[in-house]
């Protein structure tokens, strides 16, 4: 007697088993990825955000976030691209109605320290040391480059005739500043002093120190 032969599985079937896990289509999973790594960092440090976290919190199977990001550097590289342009977007809405150069720089200080705590995730991306390479990374230097160039341009109309070096550093100077005075504030340390005046005081005398050293008051004769 002839042997039956063995019923062939439908084509449906035999496709369904060798579809990719459930979740690894998504409609933006490059979006995803930087908003769970956005989420994941608002408590989580920078050490424990790893590409398989990223994908369990998108919902999709452990090898989908390689087509957007070959390794965390790139997806830090992204994350901080984007934390620049928008800082670039807020410092230029910041000065777009001021006259005055005091009131631009105050404009670009406040506008720098408000980004700084809203976006706190894409600011503790955006200096990592992770992505300093300029070569691999450029993207995100162009960005950060974008971000600093209103307050280098407000800095030299503040200083008509200061050597371009010299107008460079009162910039890096007033940034510096800032980002002292951000990172002093994300970290609790200024809350965490007793008898200092409180953080709002602390932030607007900061702004006011901002200008003042952007346009040098107090400084001399400006090297040359």
């Amino acid at each position: 007697m002839a042997s039956t032969p063995k019923t062939r599985q439908p084509a449906a079937k035999t496709a369904k088993k060798a579809a990719k896990p459930r979740g690894y289509h998504h409609l933006d999973l490059r979006r995803a990825l930087l908003d769970a790594a956005i989420q994941f960092l608002r408590e989580g440090d920078v050490t424990g955000l790893t590409i398989q976290v990223l994908a369990r919190a998108a919902g999709v199977s452990p090898g989908a976030p390689y087509h957007h990001f070959p390794d965390k550097q790139s997806l830090l590289a992204a994350l901080a691209t984007e934390g620049y342009d928008l800082l670039a977007e807020r410092v230029a809405r910041a000065v777009a109605s001021e006259p005055t150069v005091a009131g631009k720089l105050t404009g670009i200080a406040t506008a720098y320290l408000s980004f700084a705590k809203e976006h706190a995730s894409h600011y503790r991306i955006m200096f990592l040391p992770e992505i300093e390479d300029r070569v691999r990374f450029a993207s995100v230097h162009e960005a950060s480059d974008r971000s600093l160039l209103t307050l280098f341009e407000v800095v030299a109309e503040g200083n008509p005739g200061l050597p371009p070096d010299a107008i460079v550093a009162r910039a890096i100077a007033a940034l510096s500043l800032c980002h002292g005075f951000a990172s002093l504030r994300a970290a609790r340390v200024l809350g965490n002093i007793p008898g200092i005046p409180k953080v709002e005081l602390l932030e607007k005398v900061a702004i006011a120190e901002v200008v003042t050293l952007a346009l040098g008051a107090g400084l001399g004769p400006a090297p040359r």
